[in-house]
């Protein structure tokens, strides 16, 4: 044992203690740093989860709108108010409204049989 050295072996880098208190400042700024990033990602998570429950309901609520919409109209056909013209003058497209209408009578009157002959008819 007489051989090493009586010296401390703890010893502390020049200046250690002067610096300490800002690198510990430092560390702790950047942790809170991290933890308000974090707490922004969970909000915005949230927010989009939240917005994701709330679409298929839109979309409902726009299908049930569609059909009142198309309850009103054929109240008012039904009543007399409207007739063809008017019903076509609120069409967006009115051609595609008239093709519809022509191929359910088509295939009310004829059998199925004749399902070829219709879209021939239709088509040309």
């Amino acid at each position: 044992m007489n051989k090493f050295p009586k010296e401390s072996i703890f010893k502390t880098p020049e200046n250690y203690f002067d610096s300490l208190p800002d690198r510990i400042l430092r560390k702790r700024k950047q942790r809170i740093r991290q933890l308000y990033l974090t707490g922004v990602a969970a909000a915005v998570v949230f927010v989009v989860g939240f917005a994701f429950v709330l679409v298929p309901r839109v979309e409902s609520d726009a299908t049930n709108f569609q059909t009142a919409i198309n309850e009103e109209v054929d109240y008012y056909i039904t009543a007399g108010t409207w007739d063809e013209v008017d019903v076509l003058l609120l069409a967006d497209n009115p051609n595609e409204l008239l093709d519809a209408i022509t191929a359910a009578e088509w295939r009310s009157e004829l059998g199925a049989e004749d399902e070829e002959l219709l879209l021939n008819e239709i088509l040309f």
